[in-house]
């Protein structure tokens, strides 16, 4: 007679499944961070920009990520209508692309409505027509938090963080790792790598690149991604920061990673991070969800 005991904790996760997957065929993959980590760039990191002062994160609570930017086609299972758009004669609107021309609003609204399709709580309650709150209780889909989007962009299995999707600090990368503004794109963006080319001179269909450590397509390059934090100058942190939600209040959203209009090496780096309160037509989002909601109330 053989015994295996395990652990209350390895019990609980043996429960939850590495990924999962969402009504519209959306897959989210399990993170569990353990460890503490810098949000923002080092002083010295070249493309640094002021807006992203170092602080010190820690997620407590694991998440689920999808795995891949919400398609035209799943969007078009609540908005059948949207169009996406196109760019000087490229089309943005394939099924398989990622949504764009979609503002934050929208990106929230579709996440309530799919977590009502799987039975789960809404995270977004809506006041006058509007999303006004949050319910960090819930653990239906909702946009990412900067810091669970940096970790899950920046911060490998082993704990060491990157500065490009490449693998090296080369700029620009030497290889084929992402779509961003290439040769291909030279006559449809002002700024432009000619020495790279990834042959979509708007977006490519989701997943088309090689994922990075996390099984995560497209966290750069493609389309650029809402996030769920409203946008300020966040002040430095040496002490760690537990599940930041971002301020409280405030205009525009923050837009994390770099998309096929971008080139330049301060927008190619994992630690861009740029700011929006419109749709743009290279603006896209993926959706989150907490694995477990939590008891009582806030």
């Amino acid at each position: 007679l053989s015994l295996s005991l395990i652990t209350k904790e390895d019990a609980y996760w043996a429960r939850r499944p590495a990924k999962i997957t969402a009504f519209g065929d959306i897959e989210l993959a399990l993170m569990r961070p353990t460890q503490p980590f810098q949000m923002g760039a080092p002083r010295r990191e070249p493309g640094r920009r002021s807006n992203e002062v170092e602080r010190a994160v820690v997620l407590k609570r694991p998440f689920y990520l999808g795995t891949k930017e919400i398609t035209n086609r799943q969007f078009r299972l609540w908005r059948n209508e949207h169009s996406s758009s196109a760019f000087q004669g490229n089309t943005l609107d394939m099924q398989d692309q990622p949504v764009a021309n979609v503002s934050w609003e929208e990106a929230a609204r579709f996440c309530n409505w799919l977590s009502q399709r799987d039975q789960l709580t809404p995270f977004y309650g809506v006041e006058d027509g509007r999303i006004a709150t949050n319910n960090w209780r819930a653990n239906g889909y909702r946009l990412p938090t900067e810091a669970e989007w940096a970790w899950a962009a920046k911060i490998k299995p082993n704990n060491s963080s990157v500065m490009y999707a490449w693998d090296n600090n080369r700029y620009p990368p030497d290889t084929v790792v992402a779509n961003y503004a290439d040769a291909s794109a030279m006559s449809v963006v002002r700024f432009s790598l000619p020495s790279y080319k990834d042959n979509y001179p708007v977006s490519a269909v989701v997943g088309t690149f090689k994922p990075n450590a996390r099984g995560l397509y497209n966290m750069s390059g493609n389309v650029a991604e809402w996030v769920n934090d409203y946008y300020d100058l966040q002040p430095h942190s040496a002490a760690p920061l537990e599940d930041p939600r971002g301020p409280q209040f405030g205009v525009r959203k923050v837009v994390r990673g770099a998309s096929w209009r971008l080139g330049s090496r301060s927008e190619l780096r994992l630690s861009y991070r740029d700011n929006s309160e419109a749709k743009r037509l290279d603006l896209g989002f993926r959706i989150a969800r907490y694995v477990d909601p939590l008891e009582g109330t806030l």
